[in-house]
């Protein structure tokens, strides 16, 4: 069984697949014509957990990994195909409804469906058999965060665009919650403290959010108008900061482009009706339909605001010149070399004249050593590793390509050395290189004495 901090990487993992894949099964069972998913959530977050259950106890029976396959793929065959017998009918189990999908007996639509569930169903099973016997549990969740990330995004621009409601917005909260309090509590050191941390989280969220249903409960609607009320102002106060800021550019660019086109007939622009806004009246807001008090409030406040929105562009304009000017300078310092103090002559012209000689005749500088990190426990190894494991297809004939990336370079090495574990210290490398995450020792220990028995061999 894994650690405590890796089951809750785990927990958030299948939490955070389950939140992100609900609308994208949405969207699915649309293009199909149906009314809703083409899985319901409880089922996708079941096909999620058993697939990670069953990967567990697949990998406590069979101990070679290489063995475990034919068990995985009988077991996810089972679960998918009860999985479909359950929405097969409606209000009812089809154990039978593969012979009817083969034999034609089904509508072409219910025939589309159940093939396009079927195959959601196997690629949720493939998701948690890899969250089971994924090692980098908290590489495995960043990865399901941003792809989570990209796909809530292109759903919510669907809804937007098609007037359509996929709850990709409604999931958006729960999958950045999960996600992130996952992503941190799996960074948390081993040992007691961070249970604690956990522990008083939860406390403080729950008891937030108990404090804060107690205070709704006393206060009613009166609390919900006055949150209404007062995000109403909020709006109208931005509108109108955003109205003073962008009035006079617009005046000064709409200036410039009538003095650019004086030569040139132009169009009647209110010929259509739709000529520039005036935005002569800046100085006052229309607080129609507010309160009698709005007015001075409004007035008490856009005018400290905008003072304050001036002085943030200021700041923030003076910042980006000073580490413009500070990269000028430091490319200038970098690039220039004194002739005064430390300069000799003549040890530049050797150097020149020796630059005028082909390179053949020079012998060769020696090329610097792997970079191996030092900042934490576990990277290190990983990256003496794999570096070992690149000079070792080298040896056997291997060309290193420094431009290609590790999963790039991947089939090669593995062809050079066959045997070895290439893929999973490949997989090591990528965590530790990219996602900052250290591979557990026993784990390192169990890849080198692989790799070292493979390379002996041959």
């Amino acid at each position: 069984m894994p650690e405590r901090r890796d089951l809750i990487a785990m927990a958030a993992t299948i939490a955070a697949d389950s939140a992100w894949l609900y609308p994208a099964l949405g969207l699915l069972g649309a293009v199909f014509g149906l009314d809703g998913p083409l899985l319901p959530p409880a089922m996708i977050v079941a096909i999620l957990l058993l697939g990670v259950i069953l990967g567990w106890v697949v990998a406590g029976v069979v101990e070679e990994a290489a063995e475990r396959a034919p068990f995985q793929a009988l077991s996810g065959l089972a679960v998918v195909y009860l999985a479909i017998s359950t929405i097969a009918a409606e209000g009812g189990i089809d154990l039978l409804w593969a012979p009817h999908l083969i034999g034609g007996v089904l509508s072409a639509q219910a025939m589309a469906s159940l093939i396009a569930a079927t195959t959601a169903a196997g690629f949720l099973w493939y998701r948690g058999i890899r969250i089971a016997v994924e090692t980098h549990l908290q590489f495995r969740l960043l990865q399901t965060f941003r792809t989570g990330i990209v796909a809530l995004a292109v759903l919510i621009l669907v809804e937007q665009a098609f007037d359509v409601d996929f709850s990709a917005t409604f999931m958006l909260v729960p999958f950045f919650a999960v996600s992130l309090a996952g992503l941190a509590f799996a960074r948390l050191p081993s040992g007691g403290a961070w249970a604690r941390t956990v522990g008083l989280a939860v406390a403080v969220v729950i008891g937030g959010g108990f404090v804060v249903g107690l205070i709704g409960a006393v206060v009613g609607g009166r609390g919900l108008g006055l949150l209404a009320t007062g995000w109403e102002r909020l709006v109208a106060v931005i509108a109108w900061l955003l109205t003073v800021v962008l009035a006079p550019l617009l005046e000064v660019l709409f200036a410039i482009i009538a003095w650019l086109l004086s030569d040139v007939e132009r169009p009647d622009l209110n010929r259509s009706g739709k000529g520039i806004p005036d935005f002569k009246s800046w100085a006052r807001t229309d607080a129609e339909g507010m309160a009698p008090w709005a007015d001075l409030v409004i007035d008490l406040v856009k005018y400290p605001l905008l003072l304050l929105l001036i002085y943030l562009g200021y700041r923030l304009l003076l910042l980006a010149y000073r580490a413009s000017a500070q990269r000028a300078r430091a490319a200038a310092a970098a690039e220039r070399e004194s002739i005064r103090g430390e300069a000799e002559p003549a040890a530049d012209l050797i150097k020149l004249a020796l630059g005028l000689l082909p390179d053949w005749l020079l012998p060769a500088e020696p090329l610097p050593g792997p970079h191996l990190p030092t900042n934490r426990v576990g990277l290190p190894e990983t990256h003496a590793l794999y570096f070992e494991m690149l000079a070792a297809a080298g040896d056997h004939g291997h060309h290193f390509e420094p431009s290609a990336t590790p999963r790039e370079r991947l089939p090669e090495v593995e062809k050079a050395i066959p045997g070895a574990p290439v893929a999973r210290i490949t997989e090591c490398f990528n965590a530790a290189c990219y996602g900052n995450i250290a591979a557990k020792p026993e784990t390192i220990d169990q890849l080198r004495r692989e790799f070292e028995g493979a390379v002996g061999v041959r």
